[in-house]
């Protein structure tokens, strides 16, 4: 069914629907199916980003084509960049968890704290109501998981079995949730680095950045992500101080992080499908490749189309440092799914 905003984001993007056949553009988005890379390629269209794939938009287009031969091969880009974020908004929608998680946080994570504009901006908004919503109930069960058999074997016994089994299957699934939250809060409690083994107070602000956003990554188990993670991350960028900047550069981040934690933990390339995707990342990693401290920065706002002096608020770049490894572990896990 299609979306009933789908006309609001043509006219968003400046592209007139009227003589549009919109239901035709929408059996095309129910008729596509995507995989991980294929949901990195749409986030890069949507944003108008350097395409990993370039071959992407040719089969993008050709399944528009093939639900309605007047449209075109080329020479429509602004309209397949709507279309690229409606199959995106229908992946969080109606695909299963994994890739709907991945489809918001890529969305989410490219914006880059609304750094970088969205010509349909409702599309990332969706995306952060949605991560919201997941989040919140990360403990529901889900059709067809080794807890629903489990709950349905039981059921299906009878007697107080069935009565068990609505029981037992809470504890299953809300149990791995309270371990993983309890981990985060000895960690914040504790205000140390897991990796560097160092006070958070006694790090630059704009490393702690960095570090807590990894390190809190690092303790999430189930995607996408506790409720309260930004609020964990800023009481840790304010662990031991009384008073900290408004706003804090990318460049400052990077340069702050000490350089042998970063080349340890960030010293392999990106998956080339998620370059430009998850800018925070892109920045650490072009940082320990670059042949001195400054070198990165022209590369980095080459690849990105962000500048590196481009500031937020210290907790935001916090919160996108952690987004960024759940957004890299998702696309990951997927890429091995057979």
């Amino acid at each position: 069914m299609r979306n009933k905003h789908f006309s609001d984001w043509y006219r968003s993007a400046s592209v007139p629907p009227d003589n549009i056949p919109l239901e035709k553009r929408w059996e095309a988005i129910d008729a596509f199916d995507v995989d991980a890379a294929e949901v990195a390629s749409l986030t890069q269209l949507f944003y108008e980003l350097r395409l990993s794939d370039a071959s992407f938009p040719e089969r993008f287009r050709t399944a528009f084509n093939k639900a309605d031969p007047n449209f075109q091969m080329s020479g429509n880009d602004r309209e397949l960049l709507v279309l690229a974020g409606a199959m995106l908004v229908e992946v969080m929608d109606s695909y299963t968890r994994e890739f709907g998680d991945l489809a918001g946080l890529c969305l989410v994570c490219a914006a880059f704290q609304n750094v970088r504009a969205a010509a349909v901006p409702q599309i990332p908004e969706l995306a952060v109501a949605y991560l919201s919503k997941r989040c919140a109930n990360r403990g529901a069960p889900v059709k067809g998981s080794a807890e629903s058999k489990l709950a349905d074997s039981l059921t299906a016994a009878g007697g107080p079995y069935a009565t068990l089994a609505p029981e037992f299957q809470k504890v299953q699934l809300e149990f791995p949730i309270v371990a993983e939250e309890t981990n985060a809060l000895w960690w914040l409690f504790s205000e140390t680095s897991r990796d560097l083994k160092q006070r958070l107070s006694g790090l630059p602000v704009g490393a702690v950045c960095l570090v807590s956003g990894k390190e809190l990554a690092d303790l999430t188990r189930i995607m996408p992500g506790p409720l309260a993670a930004r609020a964990f991350l800023d009481r840790a960028v304010r662990a031991g101080r009384k008073k900290i900047a408004a706003s804090i550069s990318i460049a400052d981040v990077v340069s702050q992080a000490p350089k042998v934690w970063r080349a340890e933990h960030y010293g392999k390339p990106l998956p080339n499908e998620l370059n430009g995707i998850l800018p925070m990342n892109q920045a650490v990693r072009l940082s320990v490749q670059a042949p001195d401290d400054d070198a990165w920065r022209p590369m980095f706002e080459t690849a990105t189309g962000i500048p590196p002096d481009a500031k937020s608020a210290p907790d935001a770049l916090a919160y996108q440092t952690y987004l960024e490894h759940l957004a890299a572990e998702s696309f990951a896990a997927l890429k091995e799914t057979p």
